[in-house]
């Protein structure tokens, strides 16, 4: 036999036991962890952008401002579009009530003077925390609000912490919840030691109530539904009609004159607070009574000058 002979059947023999050669268990591996990535970058790509954004992207549009609080009106959505605010997710940390302590003033109006938080009492120097996880968008002294720290939450609310006595964060801080804020203090409108804390969404104030329970120091549900300026936890509630006595009182701060309102009501007012424009023929007409007898209850003449503010007596 040729040395050319041995070496050819050398070869094919070689040959024949590498193409029979098992495949490591790490090839495979290998191979498949390929695959995955792939199809995930495919399906990626498949996926519009605002699916991949958090709420708070997709409702202010990218605007972060660091000096005032409000938002342009453009930033609302349209009025009959039904919004949903999930207020903690699986990732985040629980809730935490920014301070414990006794509600000394509530949301909403004070004479002619919205109130747009609630004020909880505290002592100078208490802990004050962040309610959410989320990131710092003001830390600065705000016009009667004193020292002010404003966190947005990927979920698309706004919380203010006001009248501190010092702040504890710097803006685009991250922050979780339970991190302390600042410490409280009475600086700003305030005249007495308490935590001025609001809820807001597109820059507009609702009353924290709606969602939390301030004496159990508990979230009252994990949800709250935006609609045209309404917040409520139950959507179900915004199918439903307001009171004639609330409607009544809408109107009237509206100068809106409502007659059908004033018979409902009429018989359940007692005062009422002078407002610009305001006659004692307009009131009598308002109140179904008579300049006469109004005259006569609050002892005054018909030529009274009435005084803004004032309170007169109907009966």
């Amino acid at each position: 036999m040729t040395i050319r002979t041995i070496t050819l059947i050398t070869s094919l023999l070689f040959a024949i036991s590498t193409h029979s050669q098992p495949v490591l268990p790490d090839t495979l591996q290998n191979d498949i962890e390929f695959c995955e990535t792939d199809s995930l970058h495919n399906t990626d790509e498949e996926l519009s952008s605002d699916s991949l954004k958090s709420n708070d992207e997709t409702f202010y549009h990218n605007i972060w401002n660091s000096t005032q609080i409000r938002y342009p009106l453009t930033t609302l959505p349209p009025k009959d579009e039904l919004v949903t605010i999930r207020l903690t997710e699986a990732y985040d940390k629980p809730f935490v009530l920014p301070v414990i302590g006794p509600v000394i003033s509530k949301f909403g109006h004070r004479g002619r003077r919205m109130h747009t938080g609630t004020d909880i009492r505290l002592n100078a120097g208490d802990t004050v925390r962040c309610a959410f996880d989320g990131k710092v968008r003001l830390a600065k002294r705000f016009s009667g609000y004193g020292n002010l720290v404003l966190v947005r939450h990927s979920n698309g609310l706004e919380t203010i912490y006001a009248h501190l006595q010092s702040i504890s964060v710097n803006i685009n801080d991250t922050i979780k919840a339970g991190d302390v804020v600042g410490l409280g203090g009475r600086t700003g409108r305030a005249t007495c030691n308490h935590l001025h804390f609001e809820t807001r969404l597109f820059g507009e104030p609702f009353d924290s109530n709606k969602y939390i329970d301030f004496k159990l120091c508990a979230l009252r549900s994990n949800h709250i539904y935006y609609k045209n300026k309404q917040f409520e936890i139950d959507p179900q509630n915004f199918n439903k009609k307001e009171p004639i006595e609330t409607k009544m009182i809408v109107a009237a701060n509206q100068n809106i004159p409502t007659i059908a309102a004033s018979v409902n009501t009429k018989a359940k007012s007692s005062k009422h607070v002078i407002r610009k424009g305001d006659t004692l023929s307009v009131i009598a007409r308002k109140y179904n009574t008579s300049v006469k007898k109004l005259c006569t209850v609050n002892n005054i003449t018909a030529q009274k000058t009435l005084k803004i503010g004032s309170v007169l007596r109907l009966n």
